[in-house]
């Protein structure tokens, strides 16, 4: 018999479960959207939770450890994202699921012309330090107010450097206002921004920090470093701790983090499709 997925309020009994409980900090989206108004997040109040995207591509799925190698639940779990019509949907899933996982996933979508495109190693971080001693530097950081046209125009300056760096030449204009919408604080000196932290995902325990980018011609000097300095600070000032996920082959930000003060937590694995066209 297939299971049933429901939709399930922040109050659902399945995230009062030991398992999901120690979980809780892998799957910090999941437990993030708990705390907004209408979450889409789907259950078998057992031993499955899917937080399915607004917008974007990205789906989160906890599973336990009861159903981590059941295959017939595991395909249940798949045909499930693959009907709820997600273009291209990213899938972020605990590491011990995913070589059973992709592989279910691959045979459940290929009906609607879907691959398997790649398949990547996250860490998940998490800070547990003290504050960080206040730095002595000529550059400012900054909260960046996107009604101040002043702030405004830095946003756009720093992404437009980006651009090739980043493949935005078609979607500049729209990666530049919802980085505008986004808890976002500069690095900024001599009237260019030259750094940012992107913050969101607040929960009773964590902040998480979204991305810390830094231009290319302006790496290797400590300002990343800096950043993130600044922004535990800011995050621990609030009682809470800083948690953070990178890919495990991305050295530079592994090395960087580290140097901060975090420690991996656990892994989480991703699944990227795309279509067979």
């Amino acid at each position: 018999m297939a299971t049933t997925f429901e939709r399930i309020s922040r109050d659902d009994e399945i995230f009062n479960g030991a398992e999901y409980k120690n979980d809780a900090l892998l799957f910090n989206y999941i437990e993030s959207a708990r705390f907004t108004d209408e979450p889409d997040i789907y259950s078998d109040h057992k031993n499955s939770v899917i937080l399915l995207p607004k917008e974007g591509s990205r789906v989160w799925i906890w599973t336990s450890s009861a159903i981590k190698t059941d295959t017939s639940r595991l395909i249940d779990i798949c045909r499930f994202v693959r009907d709820s019509k997600i273009v291209k949907p990213e899938i972020y899933l605990k590491h011990e699921v995913s070589d059973n996982f992709s592989d279910l996933y691959a045979i459940a979508t290929s009906e609607y012309g879907y691959v398997v495109k790649d398949e990547l190693s996250l860490a998940a971080l998490v800070y547990d330090g003290e504050h960080f001693e206040a730095d002595d530097d000529n550059g400012a950081i900054i909260h960046v107010d996107k009604n101040n046209p002043e702030h405004v125009r830095l946003v756009n300056g720093f992404y437009q450097a980006c651009c090739d760096e980043f493949h935005w030449h078609d979607k500049l204009d729209r990666k530049i206002r919802e980085y505008l919408d986004m808890q976002l604080y500069a690095y900024v000196k001599d009237g260019r921004m030259l750094a940012n932290t992107v913050i969101g995902g607040h929960t009773d325990d964590y902040i998480r920090i979204k991305s810390v980018a830094v231009l290319a011609g302006e790496r290797h000097k400590g300002i990343g470093y800096k950043m993130c300095r600044y922004i535990i600070n800011r995050i621990t000032s609030c009682d809470k701790k800083p948690v953070l996920y990178t890919h495990t082959k991305n050295a530079a930000a592994m090395g960087l983090f580290k140097k901060a003060g975090f420690r991996i937590h656990d892994k989480i694995y991703l699944i990227k499709t795309d279509d067979t066209n």
